[in-house]
């Protein structure tokens, strides 16, 4: 369904832009079989093509990317058991910098393999008014977005980082430079191998680099946290933007309305910021 959605859009850019497939193909240097395979929803094109194309059809990668992925069949992991999810990291509780990415990569349903404290704490009312839906088990056979320790991460581009790795149909670990591991992505076919065979599971991924410009912390300790804190400060009171801001996250990704947002900043220590943000981006 979702290759099928894909090759149409990219029919209707490459027609509005006055490319036969044969003229694509070359300016890609691909064959137009590869072209027709996409329009007539047989294949999906490989991710290393996606900025070329976007650029050549006019238009975003995001809508490339986003029609080309069926997020229902994706699911989060976080298997993070002894960090404290409620501990406030500036102006947030620390788990909202870890649900902000699931939100970003369209994925709603999240299992989370954490100590009771945790759990107890992630059954509270805001999070299931935003839409998130967490299951306390293992999954089972899954599309995984997995996030195994409390990183903290942070630059551009990281929506289409996430949505390539999912469309990529490997197993990959999203890694930024001179880090370890920070997300991993893999599919059904071998996710019960990360319950089975974490060392396997690692080597078998493919690594895939972030660019330059990412800002990866450690949340694991509590002076590690207050790294994090005066980063997030910094940037909010200079910028007048939000970091790890799940509200605002599911207002754009249309899992609460407007209303329904207002309300929320009522109640949150930087409801008024949020306010101001929300009321500058473009609704509707």
């Amino acid at each position: 369904m979702a290759e099928h959605n894909t090759g149409k859009i990219i029919q209707e850019l490459r027609i509005r832009a006055g490319f036969s497939q044969k003229t694509l193909a070359a300016a890609l240097n691909i064959t137009d079989k590869a072209i027709s395979k996409w329009e007539r929803g047989i294949s999906l094109p490989d991710v290393s093509l996606l900025p070329k194309l976007s650029l050549l059809l006019d238009t975003d990668m995001e809508l490339i990317l986003s029609n080309s992925l069926d997020q229902e069949e994706w699911v989060g992991l976080i298997d993070i058991l002894d960090t404290d999810f409620s501990q406030i990291v500036y102006d947030k509780p620390l788990v909202y910098y870890l649900l902000v990415h699931y939100l970003l990569a369209g994925i709603t349903k999240i299992y989370v393999l954490t100590n009771s404290k945790n759990q107890k704490y992630l059954q509270a009312e805001i999070f299931g008014s935003l839409g998130i839906d967490f299951v306390f088990e293992a999954p089972k056979a899954k599309n995984m977005m997995i996030m195994n320790h409390p990183w903290f991460l942070y630059g551009s581009n990281l929506t289409k980082q996430f949505q390539s790795s999912m469309l990529s149909k490997r197993m990959v670990k999203l890694v930024p430079q001179n880090q370890e591991a920070v997300f991993y992505f893999t599919t059904n076919k071998y996710s019960d191998l990360y319950f089975k065979d974490r060392q396997k599971f690692e080597r078998s991924s493919s690594m895939k680099m972030l660019g330059r410009g990412m800002i990866c912390f450690d949340m694991d300790d509590y002076d590690k946290v207050l790294d994090v804190s005066g980063f997030v400060r910094t940037y909010q009171n200079n910028s007048g933007l939000l970091i790890g801001d799940i509200e605002e996250i599911a207002f754009k990704k249309g899992l609460i309305t407007i209303d329904e947002l207002f309300i929320l900043a009522d109640e949150i220590p930087y409801g008024e910021q949020l306010k101001a943000v929300v009321g500058k981006l473009p609704v509707g």
